[in-house]
């Protein structure tokens, strides 16, 4: 029945003029921006901190970052490395440990925990460190082994000084 009822209305043309439904009107909501996850966290400003050496203040960013990202391999990198930076060897390790705990593969960390090792003189456990952070960066190009390899060397040669102290390296 509904095909005769079609059929007749094209016939007569009553389907052809009959006018269309009027479009719903559009509104425009912005969806919501996803913000990645280090914008929104506040390492971006811990990195600024750092590189200003503002070491103190990025230790206050970073207890932000982990108490809302307890998970954060780099926030605890980061907070590692301004401990170093700060002279307390012995919390920066602990944090790079932590780190490592979180993702043993993490460079920065692997790196890192080899300089303290480096700096309290024990070569035997930074060449080890070196060996994972081999492992890690397997064979696509790794910054972070190649500064680490040089700087070993450097202690090797007995410039200790040098190695422990060497701020284009950490």
């Amino acid at each position: 029945m509904r095909f005769i009822i079609i059929a007749a209305a094209l016939l007569t043309g009553s389907l052809l003029f009959s006018p269309a439904p009027a479009p719903a009107e559009e509104t425009h909501v912005p969806k919501k921006i996803e913000v990645p996850f280090r914008e929104d966290s506040g390492l971006i400003t811990a990195e600024y901190y750092i590189s200003r050496g503002k070491y103190s203040q990025a230790l206050g960013v970073l207890e932000g970052v982990l108490s809302r990202h307890p998970e954060c391999a780099d926030a605890y990198t980061y907070r590692g490395f301004a401990y170093y930076r700060l002279g307390d060897k012995k919390r920066a390790r602990v944090d790079y440990l932590k780190a490592l705990a979180i993702n043993p593969a993490h460079q920065g960390a692997n790196r890192y925990l080899a300089d303290t090792y480096l700096a309290t003189g024990n070569l035997k456990r930074a060449y080890e460190q070196m060996q994972v952070l081999r492992m890690t960066c397997g064979v696509s190009p790794c910054e972070e082994l190649d500064e680490l390899e040089a700087k070993i060397n450097r202690y090797r040669k007995g410039q200790r000084g040098r190695a422990s102290d060497d701020d284009d390296d950490q």
